[in-house]
């Protein structure tokens, strides 16, 4: 049995997590802000063309959806950020999966019971 995978159908999960949180809270729509201005500042493309999509945030962590192809790129820019709405914030990369299931399972977990207690 073969399997065939669709042109452009290659897909990574990662996985981060936000420490050194200021005060403020931080959404799902300024982490999408401040990816959508690093973008273009870094590697003058939209997240349209590079495949960013954010899959999951719940203030301390969330999981990025993107090209396999710029996942190191990404990478990257998760790491340069380092203030949103004025909050100095350090964004760190846990881990990367082609399924959400198993980043979850397998690294996601650990840093969820941590944040949790």
């Amino acid at each position: 049995m073969y399997c065939i995978i669709k042109e452009g159908r290659r897909r990574r999960y990662i996985g981060f997590i936000i420490k050194n949180k200021s005060v403020g809270k931080i959404t799902k729509f300024d982490i999408i802000d401040e990816i959508k201005n690093q973008c273009i500042l870094t590697f003058n493309k939209n997240i349209k063309n590079m495949g960013i999509r954010v899959i999951k945030f719940n203030g301390d962590f969330g999981i990025i959806r993107c090209n396999y192809l710029e996942k190191d790129n990404i990478i990257k820019l998760l790491n340069s950020i380092n203030k949103i709405n004025n909050n100095k914030i350090k964004i760190k990369t846990i881990a990367t999966s082609g399924t959400i299931k198993s980043l979850e399972n397998k690294h996601m977990l650990n840093y969820q019971s941590v944040i949790i207690i």
